[in-house]
């Protein structure tokens, strides 16, 4: 398939935000368009959109939607020639995560199997983001692989590609329900399930927080979202979190921490953990105390 290049820039004429998560809300902002295909650099982003599908795009309007204040983009584009995305991700972006000291491998579908992997998660490699080597993301991953998860049910908010509930299914969790806003984390979340031999399992919705109103309440949920989403929704995880039950959050930085705390033991919820690396991004863990 032929496809057309379009290369972002960020300006900024106020807070000079993290380039990760500008790229970030910036692909997430352009998958709504028909963009599936993203990789990011430390100074840009390059998205790729069907080339039939380039022309109908309306990048002004769309990018008038980015939410973050004080950020603007140059924009270049430029018609590629057919592109075979897996030996593209195979040479240049993807390579196997190998985690928990062997013990998790995240691959994908080209890459070698792992036989001796006691958990092997293979994805389907589409775009740049949800492959498990963003800091947020290896945090939760790493929670996961500490952590007997056997016939928890699962809900993981802003799923994306879907391996933080596709790895606790493959840890014995008895369910899994996978919410994104963004359609093509339906159709990604649809594609890597099957690639693992789980299409049956999980449950995958498309929309926000609202969504869990029609739902009923789970042993563990993942939240990997922005803060301000974080604060926002709370309340709603909360809800749906069973008594005894573990709430994840991750997404932010360390000075984030204290308003996601405030806010969990507002809302009931009792203090854990907290995880962090090097490049300040943090994990909190809370718990819901048991009723009796």
């Amino acid at each position: 398939m032929q496809y057309t290049r379009f290369t972002f820039k960020p300006q900024f004429s106020g807070t000079a935000y993290d380039p990760e998560i500008v790229f970030d809300l910036l692909a997430d902002l352009l998958a709504s368009a028909g963009f599936d295909s993203f990789v990011s650099g430390k100074e840009q982003l390059e998205a790729y959109i069907p080339h039939a599908q380039a022309n109908k795009c309306s990048l002004g309007t769309l990018l008038a939607e980015f939410p973050l204040e004080g950020v603007s983009f140059t924009v270049t584009h430029q018609d590629e020639p057919d592109i075979n995305w897996n030996e593209e991700w195979e040479r240049n972006y993807f390579k196997p995560l190998v985690m928990g000291g062997g013990r998790c491998v995240i691959r994908a579908p080209f890459h070698e199997a792992h036989p001796n992997a006691e958990i092997e998660l293979i994805i389907s490699p589409k775009m740049a983001f949800g492959t498990g080597n963003h800091d947020t993301t290896s945090l939760i991953i790493d929670y996961l692989l500490a952590h007997n998860l056997k016939d928890l049910s699962v809900l993981d908010m802003g799923c994306g590609t879907g391996i933080l509930g596709l790895i606790a299914l493959k840890m014995g969790a008895s369910s899994l329900t996978a919410i994104d806003i963004d359609e093509w984390a339906y159709r990604n979340v649809m594609e890597n399930a099957a690639l693992n031999g789980l299409e049956d399992v999980p449950r995958i919705l498309c929309g926000n927080a609202a969504v869990l109103e029609s739902l009923g309440c789970f042993d563990l949920i993942l939240a990997n979202i922005t803060r301000n989403v974080l604060l926002q929704d709370m309340k709603d995880y909360v809800k749906h979190l069973n008594s005894g039950g573990t709430l994840i959050l991750s997404g932010f930085y360390e000075e984030d921490v204290s308003p996601l705390r405030t806010e969990a033991e507002r809302l009931g919820l009792t203090f854990v953990a907290k995880t962090s690396t090097e490049r300040r991004w943090s994990m909190l863990e809370f718990g819901k105390s048991p009723l009796f």
